[in-house]
Protein backbone atom coordinates (compact mmCIF):
# COMPACT_ATOMS: atom_id res chain seq x y z
CA UNK A 1 0.00 0.00 0.00
CA UNK A 2 1.56 3.35 -1.14
CA UNK A 3 2.09 5.59 1.71
CA UNK A 4 0.41 8.78 1.76
CA UNK A 5 2.23 12.06 1.91
CA UNK A 6 0.78 15.88 3.21
CA UNK A 7 1.44 18.71 1.44
CA UNK A 8 3.71 20.07 4.36
CA UNK A 9 5.88 16.63 4.13
CA UNK A 10 9.52 17.17 1.84
CA UNK A 11 8.13 16.79 -1.81
CA UNK A 12 11.56 15.24 -4.14
CA UNK A 13 12.38 16.53 -7.91
CA UNK A 14 12.00 14.27 -10.17
CA UNK A 15 13.75 14.14 -14.11
CA UNK A 16 12.89 11.85 -16.70
CA UNK A 17 15.01 11.34 -19.50
CA UNK A 18 14.29 8.75 -22.36
CA UNK A 19 14.37 8.90 -26.04
CA UNK A 20 11.11 6.91 -26.63
CA UNK A 21 8.17 9.20 -26.17
CA UNK A 22 5.52 6.49 -25.36
CA UNK A 23 8.29 5.30 -22.80
CA UNK A 24 8.43 9.22 -21.12
CA UNK A 25 4.51 9.65 -21.06
CA UNK A 26 3.56 6.25 -19.83
CA UNK A 27 6.03 6.82 -16.84
CA UNK A 28 4.61 10.39 -16.49
CA UNK A 29 0.88 8.90 -16.35
CA UNK A 30 0.93 5.72 -13.75
CA UNK A 31 2.66 7.45 -10.93
CA UNK A 32 0.57 9.60 -8.67
CA UNK A 33 3.97 11.31 -7.85
CA UNK A 34 2.63 13.72 -5.18
CA UNK A 35 1.34 10.52 -2.63
CA UNK A 36 4.77 9.24 -3.17
CA UNK A 37 6.49 12.27 -1.67
CA UNK A 38 7.77 13.92 -5.26
CA UNK A 39 7.11 16.27 -8.13
CA UNK A 40 7.76 15.38 -11.68
CA UNK A 41 9.49 18.80 -12.64
CA UNK A 42 10.39 17.34 -16.80
CA UNK A 43 11.01 14.71 -19.04
CA UNK A 44 13.78 14.90 -21.25
CA UNK A 45 13.75 13.41 -24.47
CA UNK A 46 17.59 13.05 -24.76
CA UNK A 47 20.83 13.11 -22.68
CA UNK A 48 22.11 16.80 -24.13
CA UNK A 49 18.39 17.83 -23.64
CA UNK A 50 18.97 16.11 -19.48
CA UNK A 51 22.03 17.63 -19.08
CA UNK A 52 20.55 20.95 -19.91
CA UNK A 53 17.43 20.45 -17.81
CA UNK A 54 19.77 19.43 -14.67
CA UNK A 55 21.72 22.84 -14.79
CA UNK A 56 17.87 24.31 -14.79
CA UNK A 57 15.99 22.12 -12.74
CA UNK A 58 18.67 20.83 -10.08
CA UNK A 59 16.08 17.53 -9.66
CA UNK A 60 16.26 15.27 -6.63
CA UNK A 61 16.26 11.67 -8.49
CA UNK A 62 16.99 11.23 -12.43
CA UNK A 63 15.74 8.26 -14.19
CA UNK A 64 17.46 7.55 -17.24
CA UNK A 65 17.86 5.35 -20.51
CA UNK A 66 21.41 3.67 -20.83
CA UNK A 67 20.99 4.22 -25.31
CA UNK A 68 20.26 7.63 -26.25
CA UNK A 69 21.73 9.73 -28.93
CA UNK A 70 24.68 12.36 -28.10
CA UNK A 71 24.86 11.49 -24.65
CA UNK A 72 23.59 8.41 -23.34
CA UNK A 73 22.81 7.10 -19.66
CA UNK A 74 26.24 6.11 -18.56
CA UNK A 75 27.81 9.20 -19.45
CA UNK A 76 24.86 11.28 -17.75
CA UNK A 77 25.17 9.27 -14.56
CA UNK A 78 29.21 9.70 -14.66
CA UNK A 79 28.58 13.44 -15.05
CA UNK A 80 25.79 13.47 -12.66
CA UNK A 81 28.05 11.82 -9.78
CA UNK A 82 30.43 14.44 -10.17
CA UNK A 83 28.40 17.73 -10.71
CA UNK A 84 25.60 16.75 -8.38
CA UNK A 85 26.91 14.11 -5.90
CA UNK A 86 23.22 14.22 -3.75
CA UNK A 87 21.42 13.56 -6.47
CA UNK A 88 20.02 9.87 -7.06
CA UNK A 89 20.44 7.95 -10.50
CA UNK A 90 18.31 5.41 -11.65
CA UNK A 91 19.16 3.97 -14.76
CA UNK A 92 16.65 2.26 -17.42
CA UNK A 93 17.77 -0.46 -20.19
CA UNK A 94 16.26 -2.64 -22.38
CA UNK A 95 18.98 -5.18 -22.03
CA UNK A 96 20.09 -6.96 -18.88
CA UNK A 97 23.94 -6.42 -19.69
CA UNK A 98 26.16 -7.20 -17.09
CA UNK A 99 28.89 -4.67 -17.64
CA UNK A 100 26.12 -1.79 -17.92
CA UNK A 101 25.00 -3.11 -14.00
CA UNK A 102 29.03 -2.86 -13.38
CA UNK A 103 29.44 0.27 -14.59
CA UNK A 104 26.28 1.86 -12.86
CA UNK A 105 27.65 0.27 -9.41
CA UNK A 106 31.14 2.18 -10.11
CA UNK A 107 28.90 5.18 -11.00
CA UNK A 108 27.07 5.00 -7.47
CA UNK A 109 23.54 4.76 -9.83
CA UNK A 110 21.00 4.29 -7.32
CA UNK A 111 19.27 0.98 -9.33
CA UNK A 112 18.91 -0.19 -12.24
CA UNK A 113 15.50 -1.24 -13.96
CA UNK A 114 15.06 -3.49 -16.91
CA UNK A 115 12.38 -2.70 -19.74
CA UNK A 116 9.68 -2.47 -19.54
CA UNK A 117 8.88 -1.42 -16.03
CA UNK A 118 5.86 -1.75 -14.16
CA UNK A 119 4.18 0.86 -11.92
CA UNK A 120 4.37 -1.27 -8.26
CA UNK A 121 8.39 -1.83 -9.66
CA UNK A 122 8.68 2.51 -10.16
CA UNK A 123 7.02 2.31 -7.10
CA UNK A 124 9.04 0.09 -4.90
CA UNK A 125 12.24 1.95 -6.41
CA UNK A 126 10.33 5.55 -5.40
CA UNK A 127 9.73 4.29 -2.13
CA UNK A 128 13.08 3.41 -1.35
CA UNK A 129 14.57 6.39 -2.49
CA UNK A 130 11.96 8.42 -0.30
CA UNK A 131 13.04 6.65 2.36
CA UNK A 132 17.19 7.63 1.59
CA UNK A 133 16.34 10.69 0.86
CA UNK A 134 13.98 11.16 3.65
CA UNK A 135 17.18 9.97 6.56
CA UNK A 136 19.90 11.96 4.65
CA UNK A 137 17.61 15.88 4.80
CA UNK A 138 16.89 14.86 8.41
CA UNK A 139 20.96 13.88 8.71
CA UNK A 140 21.63 17.21 6.89
CA UNK A 141 19.11 18.82 9.14
CA UNK A 142 20.87 18.02 12.43
CA UNK A 143 24.14 18.66 10.90
CA UNK A 144 23.13 22.16 10.12
CA UNK A 145 21.73 22.82 13.71
CA UNK A 146 24.71 21.08 15.40
CA UNK A 147 26.84 23.50 13.57
CA UNK A 148 24.80 26.31 14.68
CA UNK A 149 24.26 25.46 17.87
CA UNK A 150 28.31 25.27 17.93
CA UNK A 151 28.71 28.30 16.10
CA UNK A 152 26.40 30.12 18.66
CA UNK A 153 27.99 28.53 21.79
CA UNK A 154 31.60 28.82 20.06
CA UNK A 155 32.18 32.42 22.15
CA UNK A 156 31.05 30.48 25.86
CA UNK A 157 33.43 27.71 24.73
CA UNK A 158 35.90 30.34 23.93
CA UNK A 159 36.10 32.46 27.23
CA UNK A 160 35.91 28.73 29.43
CA UNK A 161 38.94 27.59 27.10
CA UNK A 162 40.84 30.77 27.97
CA UNK A 163 39.91 30.93 31.61
CA UNK A 164 41.09 27.43 32.12
CA UNK A 165 44.33 28.74 30.21
CA UNK A 166 45.72 31.32 32.40
CA UNK A 167 44.83 29.36 35.64
CA UNK A 168 45.75 26.14 34.89
CA UNK A 169 49.08 24.51 33.59
CA UNK A 170 47.62 22.86 30.62
CA UNK A 171 49.32 20.41 28.29
CA UNK A 172 50.64 21.78 25.14
CA UNK A 173 49.02 19.41 23.17
CA UNK A 174 45.45 19.63 24.44
CA UNK A 175 46.10 23.70 24.35
CA UNK A 176 46.98 23.79 20.23
CA UNK A 177 44.03 21.17 19.84
CA UNK A 178 41.27 23.29 21.52
CA UNK A 179 42.56 26.60 19.81
CA UNK A 180 42.09 25.15 16.63
CA UNK A 181 38.70 23.60 17.68
CA UNK A 182 37.79 27.24 18.65
CA UNK A 183 39.15 28.73 16.09
CA UNK A 184 41.45 30.77 17.86
CA UNK A 185 45.00 32.71 16.97
CA UNK A 186 47.46 33.51 19.19
CA UNK A 187 50.57 33.19 17.27
CA UNK A 188 53.58 34.02 19.93
CA UNK A 189 55.24 32.73 21.07
CA UNK A 190 55.16 35.34 23.43
CA UNK A 191 52.53 36.28 25.66
CA UNK A 192 51.96 39.10 28.06
CA UNK A 193 48.29 39.01 29.84
CA UNK A 194 46.40 42.08 31.01
CA UNK A 195 43.54 42.26 34.18
CA UNK A 196 41.04 45.24 33.53
CA UNK A 197 38.93 46.45 36.11
CA UNK A 198 36.45 49.00 36.22
CA UNK A 199 37.12 51.94 39.43
CA UNK A 200 33.62 51.94 40.24
CA UNK A 201 31.13 49.34 40.02
CA UNK A 202 27.55 48.34 41.93
CA UNK A 203 25.25 45.35 40.90
CA UNK A 204 23.19 47.07 38.80
CA UNK A 205 25.48 48.49 36.39
CA UNK A 206 25.16 45.24 34.04
CA UNK A 207 25.01 47.63 31.23
CA UNK A 208 28.34 49.40 31.72
CA UNK A 209 29.85 46.75 32.26
CA UNK A 210 28.78 45.06 29.01
CA UNK A 211 30.00 48.11 27.18
CA UNK A 212 33.19 47.80 28.72
CA UNK A 213 33.46 44.27 28.12
CA UNK A 214 32.64 44.93 24.27
CA UNK A 215 34.63 48.20 24.23
CA UNK A 216 37.67 45.63 25.21
CA UNK A 217 37.30 42.58 23.12
CA UNK A 218 36.83 45.09 19.92
CA UNK A 219 40.11 46.59 20.64
CA UNK A 220 41.65 43.54 21.23
CA UNK A 221 39.80 41.97 18.00
CA UNK A 222 41.49 45.27 16.35
CA UNK A 223 45.15 43.87 17.16
CA UNK A 224 46.50 40.97 15.44
CA UNK A 225 47.25 38.29 18.10
CA UNK A 226 45.08 39.26 20.47
CA UNK A 227 42.24 37.79 22.42
CA UNK A 228 39.76 39.14 25.13
CA UNK A 229 37.62 37.48 27.56
CA UNK A 230 36.13 37.76 30.56
CA UNK A 231 36.07 36.27 34.36
CA UNK A 232 33.90 35.51 36.99
CA UNK A 233 34.82 38.27 38.69
CA UNK A 234 33.55 40.86 36.17
CA UNK A 235 37.08 41.59 35.23
CA UNK A 236 38.08 41.90 31.69
CA UNK A 237 41.48 39.76 30.56
CA UNK A 238 42.91 40.55 27.58
CA UNK A 239 46.43 38.06 26.11
CA UNK A 240 48.88 40.09 24.38
CA UNK A 241 51.08 38.14 21.89
CA UNK A 242 54.17 38.88 19.63
CA UNK A 243 56.90 37.39 18.29
CA UNK A 244 59.45 38.47 21.34
CA UNK A 245 58.96 39.01 24.91
CA UNK A 246 60.39 42.53 24.62
CA UNK A 247 57.51 43.05 22.02
CA UNK A 248 54.96 41.96 23.62
CA UNK A 249 54.85 43.99 27.03
CA UNK A 250 55.42 47.26 24.86
CA UNK A 251 52.54 46.01 22.26
CA UNK A 252 50.69 44.55 25.66
CA UNK A 253 51.38 48.55 26.83
CA UNK A 254 50.08 50.45 24.44
CA UNK A 255 46.63 48.21 24.51
CA UNK A 256 46.41 48.95 27.70
CA UNK A 257 46.53 52.85 27.17
CA UNK A 258 44.31 52.24 24.51
CA UNK A 259 41.30 50.53 26.52
CA UNK A 260 41.70 53.18 29.24
CA UNK A 261 41.40 56.15 26.99
CA UNK A 262 38.57 54.63 25.04
CA UNK A 263 36.47 53.67 28.27
CA UNK A 264 37.09 57.28 29.48
CA UNK A 265 36.42 58.87 26.00
CA UNK A 266 33.19 56.86 24.93
CA UNK A 267 31.74 55.59 29.01
CA UNK A 268 33.00 58.08 31.25
CA UNK A 269 33.97 55.34 33.25
CA UNK A 270 37.73 54.49 34.28
CA UNK A 271 39.80 51.55 34.55
CA UNK A 272 42.77 50.05 36.12
CA UNK A 273 45.06 47.76 34.45
CA UNK A 274 47.31 44.88 35.77
CA UNK A 275 49.97 43.97 32.87
CA UNK A 276 51.72 41.07 33.60
CA UNK A 277 55.40 39.96 32.44
CA UNK A 278 56.31 38.99 29.51
CA UNK A 279 56.12 34.19 29.10
CA UNK A 280 57.43 32.32 26.28
CA UNK A 281 54.47 29.82 25.35
CA UNK A 282 50.66 29.16 26.26
CA UNK A 283 51.33 26.84 29.03
CA UNK A 284 53.22 29.57 30.59
CA UNK A 285 50.05 31.65 30.82
CA UNK A 286 49.13 31.13 33.88
CA UNK A 287 52.52 33.39 35.64
CA UNK A 288 51.92 36.54 33.12
CA UNK A 289 48.16 36.19 34.40
CA UNK A 290 48.82 35.90 38.34
CA UNK A 291 51.57 38.75 37.97
CA UNK A 292 48.81 41.14 36.27
CA UNK A 293 46.42 40.07 38.95
CA UNK A 294 48.60 40.82 41.56
CA UNK A 295 49.46 44.51 39.68
CA UNK A 296 46.18 45.42 39.83
CA UNK A 297 45.71 44.54 43.65
CA UNK A 298 48.23 47.94 44.12
CA UNK A 299 45.39 50.20 42.89
CA UNK A 300 44.03 49.86 46.34
CA UNK A 301 47.11 51.83 47.77
CA UNK A 302 47.58 53.53 44.39
CA UNK A 303 45.13 54.47 43.40
CA UNK A 304 42.14 54.50 40.73
CA UNK A 305 42.69 54.51 36.86
CA UNK A 306 46.39 53.16 36.66
CA UNK A 307 48.06 51.57 34.71
CA UNK A 308 50.28 49.12 36.78
CA UNK A 309 52.85 46.88 35.58
CA UNK A 310 54.27 43.53 37.20
CA UNK A 311 57.87 45.24 36.77
CA UNK A 312 56.87 48.47 38.67
CA UNK A 313 56.30 46.08 41.93
CA UNK A 314 60.27 45.49 41.94
CA UNK A 315 59.61 42.19 43.14
CA UNK A 316 58.11 43.07 46.57
CA UNK A 317 57.85 40.54 48.40
CA UNK A 318 53.96 40.42 50.15
CA UNK A 319 53.63 39.74 53.64
CA UNK A 320 51.51 39.79 56.14
CA UNK A 321 49.91 43.33 56.92
CA UNK A 322 51.04 44.56 60.17
CA UNK A 323 47.48 45.15 61.83
CA UNK A 324 46.70 48.77 62.91
CA UNK A 325 47.10 49.69 66.60
CA UNK A 326 43.61 48.27 68.31
CA UNK A 327 43.23 52.11 70.54
CA UNK A 328 42.87 53.43 66.33
CA UNK A 329 40.15 50.84 66.01
CA UNK A 330 38.36 51.59 69.13
CA UNK A 331 39.33 55.22 68.73
CA UNK A 332 37.08 54.94 65.41
CA UNK A 333 34.35 53.06 66.70
CA UNK A 334 34.06 55.62 69.88
CA UNK A 335 33.64 58.24 67.63
CA UNK A 336 31.09 56.86 65.44
CA UNK A 337 29.01 56.07 68.77
CA UNK A 338 29.69 60.17 69.98
CA UNK A 339 29.61 61.81 66.46
CA UNK A 340 32.85 62.89 66.65
CA UNK A 341 33.74 63.21 62.92
CA UNK A 342 37.41 64.84 63.52
CA UNK A 343 38.31 61.97 66.28
CA UNK A 344 36.42 59.37 63.60
CA UNK A 345 39.08 61.07 60.52
CA UNK A 346 42.12 60.71 62.91
CA UNK A 347 41.31 57.41 64.00
CA UNK A 348 40.91 56.55 60.04
CA UNK A 349 44.23 58.05 58.97
CA UNK A 350 45.93 55.89 61.07
CA UNK A 351 44.68 53.08 60.18
CA UNK A 352 44.74 54.08 56.17
CA UNK A 353 48.32 54.79 56.55
CA UNK A 354 49.59 51.95 58.65
CA UNK A 355 47.80 49.48 55.54
CA UNK A 356 49.47 51.88 52.40
CA UNK A 357 53.02 51.43 54.38
CA UNK A 358 52.17 47.56 54.47
CA UNK A 359 53.38 45.20 51.89
CA UNK A 360 50.67 42.90 52.27
CA UNK A 361 48.18 41.78 49.46
CA UNK A 362 44.99 43.28 48.75
CA UNK A 363 42.92 39.85 50.68
CA UNK A 364 44.84 40.94 53.65
CA UNK A 365 44.18 44.71 53.56
CA UNK A 366 40.85 43.95 53.09
CA UNK A 367 40.39 41.40 55.49
CA UNK A 368 41.94 44.49 58.01
CA UNK A 369 38.89 46.90 56.61
CA UNK A 370 36.54 43.73 57.51
CA UNK A 371 37.33 43.76 60.85
CA UNK A 372 37.11 47.27 61.53
CA UNK A 373 33.43 47.15 60.06
CA UNK A 374 32.69 44.25 62.22
CA UNK A 375 34.05 46.53 65.25
CA UNK A 376 32.45 49.35 64.17
CA UNK A 377 28.98 47.62 63.38
CA UNK A 378 29.04 46.28 67.15
CA UNK A 379 29.79 49.04 68.71
CA UNK A 380 26.92 50.72 67.21
CA UNK A 381 24.60 47.57 67.87
CA UNK A 382 25.07 47.87 71.40
CA UNK A 383 22.78 51.52 71.24
CA UNK A 384 19.96 49.69 69.11
CA UNK A 385 20.97 50.94 65.51
CA UNK A 386 21.15 48.01 62.46
CA UNK A 387 23.48 47.41 60.26
CA UNK A 388 20.94 48.39 57.42
CA UNK A 389 20.08 52.11 58.89
CA UNK A 390 23.60 53.97 58.35
CA UNK A 391 24.36 52.31 55.08
CA UNK A 392 23.89 54.22 51.53
CA UNK A 393 21.81 51.22 50.09
CA UNK A 394 19.54 48.64 51.49
CA UNK A 395 22.06 46.27 50.99
CA UNK A 396 25.13 43.78 53.32
CA UNK A 397 27.46 46.76 54.47
CA UNK A 398 30.44 43.58 54.01
CA UNK A 399 29.43 43.39 50.47
CA UNK A 400 29.58 47.13 49.82
CA UNK A 401 33.00 47.16 51.86
CA UNK A 402 34.20 44.26 49.40
CA UNK A 403 33.25 46.45 46.16
CA UNK A 404 35.51 49.11 47.40
CA UNK A 405 38.59 49.43 45.03
CA UNK A 406 41.22 52.07 46.71
CA UNK A 407 41.89 52.83 50.06
CA UNK A 408 40.86 55.87 49.79
CA UNK A 409 37.70 54.98 48.77
CA UNK A 410 37.12 53.21 51.98
CA UNK A 411 38.20 56.18 53.86
CA UNK A 412 35.49 58.14 52.41
CA UNK A 413 32.78 55.18 52.77
CA UNK A 414 33.52 55.32 56.55
CA UNK A 415 33.31 58.71 56.89
CA UNK A 416 29.99 58.47 55.37
CA UNK A 417 28.98 55.55 57.81
CA UNK A 418 30.04 57.58 60.90
CA UNK A 419 28.05 60.94 59.01
CA UNK A 420 24.75 58.30 58.95
CA UNK A 421 25.15 57.25 62.42
CA UNK A 422 25.78 60.48 63.99
CA UNK A 423 22.85 61.84 62.23
CA UNK A 424 20.64 58.65 63.48
CA UNK A 425 21.64 59.03 66.71
CA UNK A 426 21.14 62.58 67.00
CA UNK A 427 17.84 62.24 65.54
CA UNK A 428 17.33 59.46 68.20
CA UNK A 429 18.35 61.52 70.90
CA UNK A 430 15.99 64.32 70.14
CA UNK A 431 13.13 61.61 70.14
CA UNK A 432 13.84 60.26 73.21
CA UNK A 433 14.45 63.69 74.96
CA UNK A 434 10.77 64.93 72.92
CA UNK A 435 9.31 61.99 74.95
CA UNK A 436 10.96 62.20 78.22
CA UNK A 437 9.97 66.26 78.08
CA UNK A 438 6.41 65.25 77.31
CA UNK A 439 7.00 62.90 80.45
CA UNK A 440 8.26 65.14 83.08
CA UNK A 441 5.28 67.35 81.67
CA UNK A 442 3.16 65.14 82.69
CA UNK A 443 4.24 63.88 85.43
CA UNK A 444 4.45 67.95 86.64
CA UNK A 445 0.79 68.46 86.09
CA UNK A 446 -0.55 65.22 87.74
CA UNK A 447 1.68 66.46 90.88
CA UNK A 448 2.23 70.25 91.34
CA UNK A 449 -0.27 70.74 93.86
CA UNK A 450 2.26 68.52 96.13
CA UNK A 451 4.46 71.16 98.18
CA UNK A 452 7.49 68.54 98.19
CA UNK A 453 7.38 68.01 94.04
CA UNK A 454 11.16 68.80 93.29
CA UNK A 455 13.76 68.60 90.17
CA UNK A 456 14.89 65.37 91.80
CA UNK A 457 11.66 63.68 92.11
CA UNK A 458 10.75 64.26 88.48
CA UNK A 459 13.88 63.22 86.98
CA UNK A 460 13.68 59.93 89.86
CA UNK A 461 10.59 59.44 88.05
CA UNK A 462 12.31 59.77 84.65
CA UNK A 463 15.26 57.55 85.67
CA UNK A 464 17.73 60.53 84.49
CA UNK A 465 20.29 62.48 85.85
CA UNK A 466 19.38 66.34 86.82
CA UNK A 467 21.92 67.87 84.77
CA UNK A 468 20.73 65.89 81.66
CA UNK A 469 17.32 66.77 82.68
CA UNK A 470 17.79 70.40 83.14
CA UNK A 471 19.71 70.45 79.63
CA UNK A 472 16.86 68.84 78.15
CA UNK A 473 13.74 70.07 79.31
CA UNK A 474 14.93 73.87 78.88
CA UNK A 475 15.87 72.69 74.93
CA UNK A 476 12.17 70.95 74.71
CA UNK A 477 9.86 73.59 76.73
CA UNK A 478 12.19 76.68 76.41
CA UNK A 479 11.67 77.18 80.44
CA UNK A 480 13.54 75.79 83.60
CA UNK A 481 11.81 73.31 86.25
CA UNK A 482 10.88 75.94 88.53
CA UNK A 483 9.38 77.83 85.66
CA UNK A 484 7.16 75.70 84.07
CA UNK A 485 6.25 74.60 87.37
CA UNK A 486 5.41 77.95 88.44
CA UNK A 487 3.05 78.14 85.23
CA UNK A 488 1.11 75.26 85.78
CA UNK A 489 0.89 76.61 89.38
CA UNK A 490 -0.56 79.80 88.22
CA UNK A 491 -2.60 78.46 85.63
CA UNK A 492 -4.49 76.41 88.15
CA UNK A 493 -4.46 79.25 90.56
CA UNK A 494 -6.39 81.40 87.42
CA UNK A 495 -8.70 79.00 87.47
CA UNK A 496 -9.76 78.16 91.04
CA UNK A 497 -10.06 82.32 91.81
CA UNK A 498 -12.32 82.46 88.59
CA UNK A 499 -15.09 79.63 89.43
CA UNK A 500 -14.62 78.83 93.09
CA UNK A 501 -15.21 80.77 96.17
CA UNK A 502 -12.44 79.82 97.86
CA UNK A 503 -9.59 82.21 100.46
CA UNK A 504 -6.39 82.91 98.49
CA UNK A 505 -4.53 80.43 101.46
CA UNK A 506 -6.75 77.51 100.19
CA UNK A 507 -6.06 78.13 96.69
CA UNK A 508 -2.55 78.57 97.48
CA UNK A 509 -2.51 75.13 99.22
CA UNK A 510 -4.63 73.47 96.27
CA UNK A 511 -1.80 74.72 93.54
CA UNK A 512 0.99 72.99 95.93
CA UNK A 513 1.99 76.40 98.21
CA UNK A 514 2.41 75.87 101.94
CA UNK A 515 3.08 79.75 103.06
CA UNK A 516 -0.15 81.66 101.17
CA UNK A 517 1.78 85.04 101.66
CA UNK A 518 4.38 83.89 99.14
CA UNK A 519 1.70 82.31 96.91
CA UNK A 520 0.50 86.18 97.03
CA UNK A 521 3.57 87.45 96.13
CA UNK A 522 4.73 84.80 93.06
CA UNK A 523 1.05 85.34 91.28
CA UNK A 524 1.46 88.98 91.36
CA UNK A 525 4.85 88.55 90.02
CA UNK A 526 3.06 86.53 87.23
CA UNK A 527 -0.15 88.09 86.52
CA UNK A 528 0.81 91.50 87.41
CA UNK A 529 -2.34 91.32 90.33
CA UNK A 530 -2.96 90.33 93.59
CA UNK A 531 -5.13 86.94 93.72
CA UNK A 532 -8.20 89.17 95.24
CA UNK A 533 -7.71 91.51 92.70
CA UNK A 534 -7.37 88.99 89.88
CA UNK A 535 -11.04 87.21 91.40
CA UNK A 536 -12.85 90.41 91.30
CA UNK A 537 -11.25 90.98 87.54
CA UNK A 538 -12.56 87.43 86.81
CA UNK A 539 -16.06 88.36 88.30
CA UNK A 540 -16.49 91.50 86.51
CA UNK A 541 -15.58 90.20 82.75
CA UNK A 542 -18.09 87.15 84.03
CA UNK A 543 -21.15 89.88 84.08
Amino acid sequence: MAIQHTAQQQRYRFLIIDDEPVVREGISQIIDWAAHGFELVGACRDGREGLQALERLKPDVVLTDICMPFVDGLELAAWISERYPGTRTVLLTGYDEFEYAQEAVKLRVSDFLLKPITADELRGILEKIRVELDLERNRDRRLELLQQQLQESLPLLRERFLNRLVRMALDPNEIRQRMAFLELSLAGPAYVALVCDLDQAEPQDHIVNLAVHKTIAEIAAERSGSVAFTTPREQSVVIVSASDESTALSQALECAELIAERISRELGRSVSIGAGDAVVGLENMPQTYRDASTALEQRLVLGPAQIITAQQLGGVRITEVSRPDAESRAAFVRALRTGDRGAAQSALHEIIESLQLSEGSMETRYLVMQRLLADALNGLEALGVDATQITEKPENPFAQLGRLKTLEDMRNWFLGLQDRAHTLLDQRQQQHSKWKAVAAEEFIRANFHQPDLSLQRVCSALSVSKSYFSSMFKDCTGMTFVEYLTSVRMERAKELLSYDNLRSYEVAERVGFRDAHYFSLTFKKQTGLSPTEYRELARQQAQ
